[in-house]
């Protein structure tokens, strides 16, 4: 049995398959970003989920997840996958490649990751030849989950948000600035905690104020993270991730008005993720 695995900080997708792609079993665990996640507590995760009841079968996993760029942090989920699955033979990726094979139609495009973090890179098809840094939480990650929560939270504490979008917030989300500071400060996952205020944006997007936020955090990724491409009005852009599945109509806008060809905008990557392993599981 195969395992396909799509993570990103919030939570992690687990497939379960056959070398023809048929879906036996799914199952979803926190976000085992190793940034965030250290060894142990991703083993503990793994062994208390039903996952765990399969170890003995599984025999290849691909795991596709954020911060799994660098190979120190690779080598992280690595050794905890192989300390609950001894029998098997596994490969990890960045999110990134994951997004990229998922959306690849036999043509180069820039593929952009939104969600509770953000990324954009070039596909040629093959490789990853450009990429535009991904800064993390606290000095990048525009237009993703988090970085909307950073806005909406300044906004709310700073009195700049309208009275009606304050009273809304208050309604469902933490306001309480002490318990916020700390979330930030004192957790092992700030980024997550911050993103939990992205539905506030989504269901509310039809406000003026909102929507004109939304413009200029999307804007703002464009200009950093699309237009840093030379080619960006060549070829097709594809989005992958929540942030952009919630926020498809106002992307679409902007890719009209700066003149770029918008591609796909799906939610999640793993399903296609499983139709490509079925096509080339004999390549690895």
């Amino acid at each position: 049995m195969i395992i396909i695995a799509e993570s990103g900080s919030t939570k992690c997708h687990w497939i379960l398959c056959n070398k023809n792609g048929e879906i036996k079993k799914e199952f979803k665990t926190i976000g085992l970003n190793p940034y965030f996640t250290k060894k142990n507590e991703i083993i503990n995760t793994l062994k208390k989920s039903e996952i765990n009841e399969f170890k003995q079968t599984i025999k290849t996993i691909f795991f596709y997840g954020a911060g799994c760029l660098e190979k120190e942090k690779r080598k992280i989920i690595k050794d905890a996958l192989q300390n609950v699955f001894t029998q098997a033979i596994i490969k990890i990726k960045h999110d990134l490649e994951a997004a990229c094979l998922a959306l690849y139609k036999n043509e180069p495009n820039i593929t952009c990751i939104l969600g509770t973090g953000s990324n954009s890179c070039y596909y040629d098809g093959k490789n990853i030849t450009k990429n535009s840094p991904s800064l993390g939480f606290m000095i990048g990650d525009e237009a993703s989950g988090n970085y909307f929560g950073k806005k909406i939270l300044n906004l709310y504490f700073n009195n700049l948000l309208p009275k009606d979008l304050k009273s809304k917030l208050k309604e469902k989300y933490e306001i309480d600035i002490a318990i916020v500071k700390n979330k930030l400060y004192n957790s092992a996952r700030p980024n997550m905690f911050l993103a939990k205020y992205f539905p506030f944006i989504s269901e509310n997007k039809d406000h003026p104020f909102i929507y004109r936020l939304i413009y200029n955090i999307l804007e703002e990724f464009i200009t950093v993270h699309v237009k840093s491409y030379k080619n960006h009005s060549s070829v097709k852009i594809n989005f992958v991730g929540s942030v952009a599945f919630y926020l498809k109509d106002e992307i679409e806008f902007l890719m009209k008005k700066h003149k770029v060809k918008l591609g796909d905008i799906i939610k999640d990557p793993i399903y296609n993720l499983v139709k490509y392993h079925s096509k080339n599981i004999n390549n690895y």
